[in-house]
């Protein structure tokens, strides 16, 4: 579905695709081998010619049906793809290529380039929610309504607090998601057993450290192969995004409710049409914020799962986050696109709300009149 000609843009955006889509994450594993071949050489670790010739290879040596069909018969594409990197580079240099590195170590560290990249687009887009949220909010600071508890009229309220608080909790999801950012995006360079064996003394530590640095990624004193806590918690703060947006989407598809009728998305020809019922203006941009909301929550939840690592290494919840880590990206991007257009268009019926409110308090008094 998210891969779908027909329904991919309403759960994704085309950025996000971009950033997970296969040419994408061949090219950050190409990126990776030559930047850790020139690093190598820089060291005298290997000849400079062999890191030379890794990078004049470009995407398209890459034969893609090739590699497919490889990682379909290896079970991981990495064998497969350094197979082609060695062939470009011929045999004078093959045995330099992909050198005490290993396959997670290569595929971990495109994730989190990818997910740098994935992050970044999030937090633009939330960020323009927020503001566009807090304007609404300045907009309506003494627009007065009833507020509603339990699912019961209470006291009067104003529009203007309901949208800060919404504001103000978006807030909180976007510097959780910056925090965990800092503590999850790391470089993975371990070698076959995450100890870096192949290189003498500190040299590994060294090499490991330049890495992340040229890369623009952290790095931490051990491997991380077996410790999947910095992915979980970016995964996890995604999910907590998902709730608070189907929270805020559901009360704003609620205050568009025809009995309720306070809020509303501005009607454009066609727009939520009902195929049978003509004269239905639909809200969809909160519905579908509401279900993609709910979609990320349930996905980025599935990351506690693979956490649950064995010994040095576990592919069998590994590979379950090949699907999780990009499913939570797209779905939160397809989440954010439509809350972007929701609060873009959103139109309050002041007078609505004035109506709503006069006769909850006629309605509140005489129930008070009864109870005495």
């Amino acid at each position: 579905m998210l891969g779908s000609n027909l329904y991919g843009d309403f759960f994704s955006t085309q950025q996000v695709r971009d950033i997970w889509s296969d040419r994408s994450t061949i090219s950050f594993w190409l990126q990776i081998e030559q930047t850790l071949a020139l690093l190598q050489a820089e060291m005298n670790l290997i000849p400079s010619n062999a890191a030379k010739a890794l990078n004049d290879v470009t995407l398209d040596n890459i034969n893609l049906n090739v590699l497919a069909d490889e990682m379909l018969l290896v079970g991981r594409p990495i064998v497969g793809f350094v197979r082609q990197l060695k062939a470009c580079v011929g045999p004078d240099y093959s045995q330099y290529i992909h050198y005490g590195t290993t396959t997670q170590d290569i595929m971990d560290t495109a994730t989190v380039l990818q997910m740098r990249d994935g992050v970044k687009c999030i937090l633009q887009t939330l960020q323009k929610i927020i503001e566009a949220i807090i304007l609404l909010a300045k907009q309506h600071v003494e627009t007065r309504m009833i507020g509603r508890t339990n699912g019961q009229w209470a006291k009067p309220i104003t529009f203007g607090d309901k949208a800060s608080l919404w504001a103000a909790e978006l807030q909180r999801r976007l510097d959780a998601i910056n925090d965990t950012s800092t503590r999850g995006l790391q470089v993975q360079f371990g070698g076959p057993v995450g100890n870096l064996d192949t290189f003498k003394g500190s040299v590994g530590f060294e090499l490991r450290k330049h890495l992340a640095e040229r890369l623009g990624l952290k790095s931490r004193e051990i491997s991380w192969q077996n410790s999947r806590d910095g992915i979980g918690e970016i995964i996890l703060s995604l999910g907590q995004l998902g709730t608070s947006i189907e929270k805020i989407a559901h009360n704003v598809n609620l205050l568009s409710s025809s009995e309720i009728s306070e809020l509303y998305e501005a009607p454009a020809q066609g727009k939520g049409a009902s195929s049978v019922m003509a004269h239905k203006r639909n809200q969809r941009c909160s519905e579908f914020g509401e279900a993609l909301g709910r979609l990320t929550r349930g996905r980025a939840m599935q990351i506690a799962e693979t956490a649950i690592q064995e010994h040095e290494r576990s592919g069998g919840v590994w590979i379950a986050e090949w699907v999780i880590v990009p499913e939570v990206f797209l779905l939160s991007s397809g989440m954010l696109q439509w809350m972007e257009r929701l609060f873009s268009t959103l139109e309050v019926d002041t007078a609505r709300m004035g109506e709503n409110l006069e006769a909850a308090k006629k309605q509140i008094d005489q129930r008070i009149q009864k109870s005495i």
